[in-house]
């Protein structure tokens, strides 16, 4: 049943981020606008008071990575189970894959473009969602040690 249940999250993980990548620009920007408007205040108390159009780019940026961090987890926790070397290399290697189609996508969205600087963050994000998923492992294993 669990193994069902990462199925279906990882299914619906690559759908939500392929279906972003459809919405053409005004949609997009609508989307993540109205969360950069909603932290504005939070940043602007921190001593960022920029313009709302970077804080958007930061916000998206930062969409990007969550994305893919949440796909990271998901694919290692799954590809682990199958395979006992190299799953790391191959589980990064998938989600460039994933990355790269997600850009390749935006090529046909109007007012979209493809950029591989996205690319490299979604990386970065599947590499920190592998990361998550050793530690939660990590510290499982210590606390099983532990209690022996």
């Amino acid at each position: 049943m669990k193994r069902c249940i990462l199925y279906i999250l990882l299914g619906l993980i690559v759908f939500f981020i392929w279906d972003n990548s459809m919405q053409n620009s005004g949609s997009s920007d609508g989307f993540s606008i109205s969360f950069a408007e909603a932290f504005a205040p939070i940043v602007n108390k921190l001593g960022f008071h920029g313009n709302i159009w970077i804080l958007n780019r930061i916000v998206r940026k930062l969409a990007h990575l969550t994305e893919f961090t949440i796909l990271g987890s998901v694919l290692y926790t799954i590809l682990r189970r199958y395979i006992t070397y190299g799953t790391v290399i191959k589980t990064i290697a998938l989600g460039i894959l994933i990355a790269s189609l997600d850009e390749f996508i935006q090529l046909f969205s109007p007012g979209r473009s493809s950029q591989l600087s996205d690319v490299l963050i979604d990386t970065i994000g599947v590499v920190l969602g592998i990361l998550l998923v050793k530690l939660v492992y990590y510290i499982g294993y210590k606390r099983s040690t532990f209690k022996n």
